[in-house]
C-alpha cells in the first residue's frame, strides 16, 4: 500500500482563507477510510470534473491523493492517522454549468479530538494546537463531518462515549471561552452502517438512541445546522498474509452512500445542487432528501 505524508506546517496557518472541511471522530472511527473513499469516487465518477492539484503548487498533496485512489482501487483500507499529526490536502470538483468547489480537508487523529473531554487529570478542554489555529482563522469557511463508529456504538452498550465527545466538542466550538464560532454546519455520519443496520429501524433511530445529549444541544441551538447520514464502503473481508497477520480488504465497493456525501459537501459550500446527484435539503437536524425513497 502506497503512503505519503502531507503534514501541516504550523507557520503556514496564520491568515489562511477558503473552504475547509474538518473530519472529526473517535479513534479508529473510520475517518481516514471515508476520506479515501470520497477521493476515489470523485476520481472515477465521469459526471464530475475533479482536480487534485494543490493550491500552493506543491506535489505532495497530489501524490498523496493519487495514492488514496490507487489504494482503494486495489482494495486496501487506510491506516489510522498518527496522534499529534494534522494533515491537509486540497481538492477541486464541479460540473459543466455549475461552479467548481475548491476546498481543503483537515485530517485529525482521534486522540487529538478525544482530549476535548475533561478528565480528572486534565480538567480543561484541549485540542491539537494546529487544529485550534485553523478553527480560529476568521477567513476560513468551515464545515464539519462528525464520524460515529456504528460497529462499536451500539444498542445495549450504554457507554455514550461518542455522545459525550461530540457534545463537548460542539459546545467548545460555539462557546466564547472556546473557539467562539457564530455558526456550525455539521453532517453526522454513522460509519460502518452495514454492521448494525439490522439492529435499528432506521438511521434516525440510531442517532436518537446513541446521541441524546448531542441531539439536545443541536435542537436547542439556532446556530447549528445539522444533517445525518449512514455510511458504508462496501463488503470488507479479512485477508491473511504469509506472516499470519490479518488485513482488511475491500471485496466490493458500495457507491450510493459516498454520492450522498459528495452532494452534501458541494451543496453545503456552494448552495447549488449537482446534476444527477441526490438532492440535499437543509434544516434543523434534517436528513438527506429522498434517501430511503431512492434506495
Amino acid at each position: 500500500m502506497t503512503r505519503f505524508d502531507n503534514v501541516v506546517d504550523g507557520s503556514t496557518i496564520a491568515g489562511r482563507t477558503g473552504n475547509f472541511l474538518f473530519t472529526v471522530g473517535g479513534v479508529a472511527s473510520g475517518k481516514s477510510t471515508l476520506q479515501n473513499f470520497l477521493i476515489h469516487r470523485l476520481h472515477v465518477d465521469e459526471h464530475v470534473h475533479f482536480d487534485r492539484t494543490n493550491r500552493d503548487g506543491k506535489s505532495a498533496s497530489e501524490a498523496y491523493l493519487n495514492a488514496w485512489v490507487h489504494n482503494i482501487a486495489a482494495g486496501y483500507l487506510p491506516e489510522r492517522t498518527q496522534k499529534g499529526v494534522l494533515r491537509e490536502f486540497n481538492v477541486r470538483f464541479g460540473q459543466r454549468g455549475r461552479p467548481s468547489l475548491d476546498f481543503s480537508f483537515i485530517e485529525i487523529a482521534g486522540e487529538d479530538i478525544r482530549s476535548i473531554v475533561p478528565t480528572v487529570e486534565q480538567k480543561q478542554p484541549k485540542l491539537n494546537d494546529h487544529l485550534e489555529s485553523y478553527l480560529r482563522q476568521p477567513g476560513v469557511n468551515k464545515r464539519f463531518l462528525f464520524i460515529s463508529d456504528a460497529s462499536r456504538n451500539r444498542l445495549g452498550r450504554g457507554t455514550f462515549e461518542e455522545d459525550v465527545l461530540f457534545d463537548t466538542l460542539i459546545r467548545y466550538l460555539l462557546s466564547d471561552n472556546g473557539i467562539g464560532l457564530r455558526n456550525l454546519n455539521i453532517l453526522f455520519i454513522a460509519a460502518k452502517w452495514d454492521v448494525v443496520q439490522n439492529e435499528y429501524k432506521s438511521d434516525r433511530q440510531y442517532f436518537r438512541t446513541n446521541f441524546p445529549q448531542t441531539r439536545s444541544t443541536v435542537l436547542s441551538s439556532p446556530r447549528i445546522k445539522a444533517q445525518y447520514l449512514p455510511f458504508s464502503v462496501g463488503e470488507v473481508v479479512l485477508e491473511r498474509r504469509e506472516s499470519g497477520e490479518s488485513v482488511a480488504r475491500l471485496k466490493s465497493i458500495e457507491k450510493r452512500y459516498v454520492e450522498f456525501l459528495i452532494s452534501w459537501i458541494y451543496t453545503s459550500f456552494t448552495q447549488r445542487q449537482l446534476k444527477g446527484y441526490p438532492k440535499v435539503k437543509f434544516g434543523l437536524w434534517g436528513r438527506i432528501k429522498n434517501f430511503f425513497a431512492a434506495w
